[in-house]
């Protein structure tokens, strides 16, 4: 149903041959059913014109919309590039496959007709991407599901107001009866067709007479189920299924790309060792005491200039206490901690890509030279909010950061090693926004944070982005795909944040509603070759034919 839907919106947007549903015989339907008579084709001398509706790209707006998406680079294993159902020549798409809909429909499309169109029709659509959206997250909220059927309900109403009749066949229709599904069979991503699509080639391949296609597949599936049988009884040999993810193994953490030696500055050590203690649980008690200690001893300072003298103490502190403790009783002491205090070497070990957590991240300069964009990254951290330059009580709240990733190290400990990576984030007030319509904008040249580049790699999260075609100074925030392995990260599972918020508000109004389907900006219409009947004409043939 998303394909059909998507294949549809785009063919009649891009006006693409033999997939849109706005041409000729689409507006002799509405002049037989006497609607919208502003829109019925025009002949001229050989040709028929038909005037530009409101969904009607000129082509300067195809160009940017296809120059849109044939910028995009997306992460590793999030979907097929782009690229290659791209003609930036006739400024089409062609070939679509149904996970290249899925892309589209969930995320990119919304992002491409952004400065394209009339508000009220890209709201529509937006709208109608943000359910198909929400309906496939893995965790659904029952108790938003009638929201959920309320606004498609209006949604499609809005779409009937601006786009033609013949856009809506069977598989618009079915999109109001998705949430009514979902409440009797669960989640929608448990029943994709994916799995079913992936599975029609090894049955294909099992096809030897083409006579007897059924036959074949039945006989080379109980062949393989009775292998996978076998294998349970040998020893040392895989059986048969899905190929072996990239990811096994590296739940943990592993370079894949550009291993190489470097040697780093002690002050830049020292802020990736200080950035390191305050993640581990061992060293959790000595960041209290310490905190308590500088309390006792500066009474009158106020939790402002605590918490900078904090963060400027407390590594040459820690080494030291550690070092009493070990001279008074040295089975106290873990060996992990014994390891932190003692620091990690200056040579350290740099990567151009790293696998961990089921994401491949690549450093800047890895991702510029690739096809996938694996170097965006996000946090989630707790940050100190001051009003003014004299506010000793600064806030706390949990805020989200974007940044790139600059280096990727792995700092060696001796007995044990931990990723981090060297970014550069975007200023939160000054480079980072939410539109009205729920996007999540950054502008990557406000950089940010200069003092705080570390982050453990156990901690990031996989975004991309994507240029705003409205404005190119902006770039749009969204998140990628997690590869789940293995039992260990299951627990882990967090819902991909939908990009736009629920709720959106309706964009038509009761005024001027006559309007909503034209479009007065540009003249651009449609030609066709075939001329149009007239209207007494168009009558007459459909008279004979319903006779004949």
């Amino acid at each position: 149903m998303e394909k059909n839907v998507c294949d549809s919106l785009i063919g009649t947007l891009l006006n693409i041959s033999g997939k849109s549903k706005d041409g000729v015989k689409a507006r002799e339907d509405m002049v037989a059913q006497k609607i919208r008579p502003e829109l019925a084709p025009q002949i001229r001398g050989s040709r028929t014109y038909l005037p530009p509706t409101c969904f009607t790209l000129s082509r300067k707006e195809k160009k940017r919309v296809c120059e849109c998406l044939h910028g995009v680079k997306v992460p590793q294993g999030y979907s097929s590039n782009i690229r290659n159902i791209l003609s930036l020549k006739e400024l089409k798409l062609v070939g679509l496959k149904s996970h290249d809909c899925h892309t589209l429909m969930q995320q990119l499309l919304p992002v491409a007709l952004r400065g394209v169109l009339p508000n009220h029709v890209r709201g529509a659509i937006t709208r109608l991407c943000y359910f198909f959206n929400a309906i496939f997250s893995k965790v659904v909220d029952s108790n938003t599901l009638n929201t959920l059927q309320r606004d498609v309900v209006i949604t499609m109403g809005e779409l009937e107001m601006f786009f033609p009749p013949s856009f809506f066949d069977i598989m618009q229709h079915l999109v109001v009866h998705l949430v009514r599904e979902i409440k009797i069979c669960g989640p929608v991503f448990l029943r994709n067709m994916y799995p079913f699509e992936r599975y029609m080639k090894p049955l294909g391949g099992y096809v030897r007479n083409q006579n007897r296609p059924e036959g074949c597949m039945i006989q080379g599936y109980v062949a393989e189920e009775v292998l996978e049988f076998v294998t349970d009884y040998l020893s040392d040999v895989e059986s048969i299924g899905l190929p072996t993810s990239r990811h096994e193994g590296r739940i943990e953490g592993q370079g894949t790309l550009g291993k190489a030696v470097v040697t780093i500055n002690r002050d830049t050590l020292d802020q990736a060792r200080f950035y390191i203690l305050q993640h581990m649980v061992d060293v959790h008690p000595y960041l209290e005491k310490h905190q308590t200690l500088l309390s006792a001893q500066n009474p009158s300072k106020g939790e402002r200039w605590l918490a900078m003298e904090h963060n400027r103490s407390f590594l040459k502190w820690f080494t030291n206490e550690v070092d009493i403790e070990l001279e008074k009783d040295r089975e106290k002491v873990s060996e992990e901690v014994r390891w932190l205090a003692h620091g990690p070497g200056l040579k350290v070990l740099s990567y151009q890509g790293y696998a961990i957590n089921g994401y491949s991240f690549y450093t800047k300069a890895q991702a510029d030279r690739s096809t996938m964009q694996n170097s965006g990254i996000a946090l989630m951290a707790m940050s100190m909010s001051i009003d003014s330059a004299k506010d000793n009580t600064p806030a706390y709240d949990a805020q989200p950061y974007f940044g790139v990733i600059n280096e990727i190290w792995e700092l060696d400990y001796a007995q044990f090693r931990i990723p981090i990576f060297r970014c550069m984030w975007v200023d939160r007030n000054k480079g980072v926004r939410v539109d009205k319509m729920g996007f999540t904008l950054v502008d990557l040249a406000r950089e940010g944070y200069k003092s705080e580049p570390f982050i453990m790699a156990s901690q990031a999260k996989q975004i991309f982005y994507i240029k705003d075609p409205a404005n190119e100074k902006w770039s749009i925030v969204l998140h990628g795909k997690k590869k789940f392995v293995g039992k260990e990260v299951m627990d882990e599972v967090d819902d991909e944040l939908p990009p736009f918020p629920s709720g959106l508000p309706s964009s038509t109004t009761t005024d001027d509603v006559d309007d909503f389907y034209l479009r007065d900006d540009h003249d651009e219409g449609l030609w066709n070759n075939r001329p149009a009947y007239v209207e007494d004409d168009f009558y007459l043939v459909t008279f004979l034919q319903s006779v004949l």
